[in-house]
């Protein structure tokens, strides 16, 4: 998956949705789309000092037909010159 203009999107994906993760034995389709980081829509805003906050949504009717999942989300707010996560909301 490319990286975002910021370069993070690896750094908050592998938080949200580690690349090791796979779905339990039996899973539905849905649960796999779940799993799959091409399921989700990263983007990234500016802050203050350095800082830039990235926000991981599931794409709509991707996985699921009626809009029955909700709470697939995440926001990160991101040290761009040291490469990390200082926090996140989800």
């Amino acid at each position: 998956m490319p990286e975002d203009e910021t370069g993070f999107q690896p750094l908050e994906l592998d938080d949200f949705l580690p690349l090791d993760v796979k779905p339990h034995d039996g899973a539905t389709d849905v649960e796999r789309c779940l799993y799959r980081r091409e399921s989700y829509e990263v983007i990234a805003s500016p802050g203050p000092e350095g800082v830039t906050f990235v926000r991981v949504t599931l794409r709509p009717d991707v996985c699921e037909k009626q809009n029955i999942i909700m709470d697939m989300e995440a926001t990160y707010a991101i040290d761009v010159e040291g490469r990390r996560i200082l926090a996140r909301q989800r």
